[in-house]
Formats: structure tokens, sequence, C-alpha cells
């Protein structure tokens, strides 16, 4: 199944604190918060009719618009944000809407390059059954 999110691809932000009063409270950041719901939104016409329950193999493509000073041949982005973060975004996203938990997941290949368009291209395929029954 091969998923095409439109725009900017975005990193998973870290968990912030704030007072509530003497109360601390844990928050997820804004940003964060509505790429995951970019990525629903673009997605839910390929949703599953059932959530995958086997092991899981992902390739992801993160897309950028690449700035006008960089030359014609720089092809692979390798300025921040990080790989992994806008990874776990990703997972997290489709955590409960494509499969159960992303813990299914035992191979992932990801990349990032410069595009005319920003967009992450996901391509998710199942195998077989889990023999756990702990889902």
């Amino acid at each position: 199944m091969k998923l095409i999110i439109q725009g900017e691809p975005v990193a998973k932000g870290r968990p912030r604190v704030a007072l509530r009063g003497k109360y601390p409270t844990i928050y997820t950041p804004k940003e964060t918060k509505e790429a995951e719901e970019r990525i629903i939104l673009q997605t839910r016409r390929q949703k599953p009719k059932e959530l995958m329950t086997g092991p899981i193999v992902m390739d992801i493509v993160f897309f950028k618009v690449k700035p006008k000073s960089y030359s014609k041949s720089t092809i692979y982005w390798t300025k921040k944000p990080d790989i992994d973060n806008m990874i776990k975004l990703v997972l997290d996203a489709l955590n409960g809407v494509f499969y159960v938990d992303d813990a299914q997941v035992m191979r992932i290949t990801a990349t990032k390059q410069y595009s005319d368009s920003a967009r992450t291209e996901i391509t998710i395929e199942q195998y077989g059954e889990l023999n756990d029954d702990s889902y």
C-alpha cells in the first residue's frame, strides 16, 4: 500500500511540561499534533477495513523543497530535522489507524531528499500474522 502525504515533513516534537496551578501537565507540541492529524486526514480514504495485525515493513521517503541557493546536483537533504524523529511522527500517526501497534514494524527504510514539492511517501507491506496474542 502506498500513501502520499502532501506538505512539509515534520519531526515528532518532544513532550512539553507546563505548570497548571501547582501541578505539572505534560502535553504534545501543537506542530506535532497538527502534522499527525494531516497524515490521518490525507490517508483516510486508503485506511484498511481491518487493522494490519502481522509484521510490517515500511519504506518512507521524506521530500523537502530544495532551497534556491543549493546547487542543482544536490539531491539528498542532510539538514535538520533528524530522520528518526520524522519516522516517529509517521509511526505514531498511523498507529491504530493502519496497524494495531507500531511495535509490529520489523523493518524501516527511510530517506530524506529534495524535490519540487514537499511530501512524504510511505509504502506499507504486511508479512504473515503474529504468533503473539499480546495485542
